[in-house]
């Protein structure tokens, strides 16, 4: 499978669907039946993410799931089979090639009929932020226990949930799956997470008529395909965590609580910048460790990922040394020292996505990191915070005015009032476009800095990252 989709060192995948699993599944029709002994090891909608062994939806004309017939047409290693609404339109004769009346209707019949096999646990994580690192970190301090499968590609709504499902084996003993808020209940229906992780309700998918209240509904629909006694663990400090609670308690879920908060079952006591060292309580036993990935937050997220392994019934210890060693994730807080133009400095690529309380976490980690260069931070815009987006990017200036953060560098007219708000001397410069910045960035850091992007990915911040990264000359 790669080590996208399982964690562990015996990350090599059999292949275990069979010909008559993706006959039932789909309620499919074999066009080209595969030879005997055929099976796959897995599924793939997205050509540049497909791996040996694995079957590939492909679209047509009038249904879209899936890839082009064509890039599988020009791959070196082709797909174990074909599943199309069109077969006449393939001319791949020496593939397998399966008929479904609908593309996505079977992708996730795939997915339902995967979870059914399974006789692993499920654990689902959603939130507004922190998903897929908490996923990335719990896939890791599950891997203690043998290879762990989890989510690939911040695939997290129900096509993705449905694919992930469908490409880890059936006999995996931990199987952790990130869940979005669209449509959630259909993935949580299909999912049916044994242990499910909320990690925070921020100000995220906000239209205008949207409110805090309405996201932590619609994300609530994550238990809807839980039953009586599988167990919830929320975080303790989120917004509308009353609101949470009560939809994880009207399924008669076992909660269960981390965070700062003095009544959380799983509470963060302390936390050094200094060598990212945290204290802890879980379980009642008083836990001391440092972790490779740096701020409070990842902290959080291991608290979150050590909660749900004590409620899997495993000892703490082999998981935290998993979770010393968790690196974060490209666009989501990896720590880059790079060389450009003989400019020797450090990226803090935070680029992925963006809202105000993942913006604080990133702002307040560079803030605390004990450095002897300058600390920068390139801010792209929020996307998706409503009727009240301007005031999200002004109420960010108070928090670099009291910080120990040197230049700002502000990307986007949200960021207007929150420019004018600044202290003058912690203003770098403004700029209304990503390209604008672009063509001065070199000119702007200087030996020594320590460099933080970050946006929403809509404001295309990670391609500053992308450009940097492309050229530099310690690669």
């Amino acid at each position: 499978m790669g080590e996208h989709a399982i964690s562990g060192e015996a990350a090599i995948v059999s292949a275990f669907w069979t010909a008559n699993d993706v006959a039932l599944a789909t309620s499919g029709t074999w066009v080209r039946h595969p030879p005997e002994g055929w099976a796959a090891t897995g599924l793939s909608i997205f050509a540049p993410a497909i791996l040996p062994g694995n079957m590939a939806m492909v679209r047509s004309a009038t249904d879209n799931c899936g890839m082009l017939a064509s890039v599988v047409a020009r791959m070196a290693t082709p797909p174990s089979c074909i599943i199309t609404t069109d077969p006449q339109s393939i001319k791949m004769e020496h593939i397998p090639l399966l008929q479904v009346a609908d593309g996505t209707e079977a992708l996730l019949a795939m997915g339902r009929y995967a979870r059914n096999k399974m006789s692993g646990n499920v654990i689902g994580v959603t939130g507004s932020a922190g998903k897929t690192t908490t996923v990335a970190m719990l896939a890791a301090a599950l891997s203690a226990w043998g290879p762990a499968g989890q989510s690939r590609l911040t695939a997290n709504l129900p096509r993705g949930v449905a694919w992930n499902l469908a490409s880890i084996p059936w006999d995996t003993s931990n199987v952790v799956i990130e869940m979005a808020i669209g449509r959630m209940g259909v993935s949580s229906r299909m999912a049916r997470p044994k242990v499910a992780i909320f990690t925070n309700i921020q100000p995220a998918h906000l239209g205008e008529k949207h409110t805090l209240r309405d996201v932590a509904l619609t994300k609530s629909a994550i238990f809807q395909g839980m039953t009586a006694g599988d167990i919830a663990i929320l975080n303790r400090d989120m917004a509308e965590w009353e609101t949470v609670l009560e939809k994880a308690l009207s399924r008669k879920l076992r909660v269960l609580t981390y965070g700062y908060h003095p009544e959380s079952d799983s509470r963060l006591l302390h936390y050094n910048a200094a060598g990212n060292q945290v204290a802890a309580q879980i379980n009642g036993q008083t836990l001391n460790y440092s972790l490779s990935a740096a701020g409070q937050h990842m902290a959080i997220n291991s608290l979150a990922a050590l909660t749900a392994v004590a409620a899997l019934d495993y000892p703490l210890e082999p998981a935290i040394e998993k979770i010393i060693s968790f690196m974060p994730l490209a666009g989501r807080g990896r720590e880059v020292t790079a060389e450009v133009s003989g400019c020797v400095f450090t990226i803090i690529d935070d680029a992925y996505n963006a809202n105000p309380g993942s913006m604080q976490a990133a702002l307040e980690n560079l803030s605390e990191k004990p450095l002897a260069g300058r600390r920068i931070a390139i801010l792209g815009e929020m996307a998706d915070l409503g009727m009240n987006a301007v005031s999200y990017h002004t109420g960010l200036a108070e928090r670099v005015n009291h910080s120990n953060i040197d230049r700002v560098y502000l990307i986007g007219e949200h960021y207007a009032e929150c420019w004018q708000a600044l202290d003058e001397n912690k203003k770098g410069r403004f700029f209304s476009t990503v390209d604008e910045i672009k063509a001065e960035l070199l000119t702007l850091i200087q030996p020594g800095d320590t460099v933080l992007f970050k946006g929403s990915h809509s404001a295309n911040t990670h391609q500053l990252v992308e450009w940097m990264m492309a050229r530099n000359e310690k690669r």
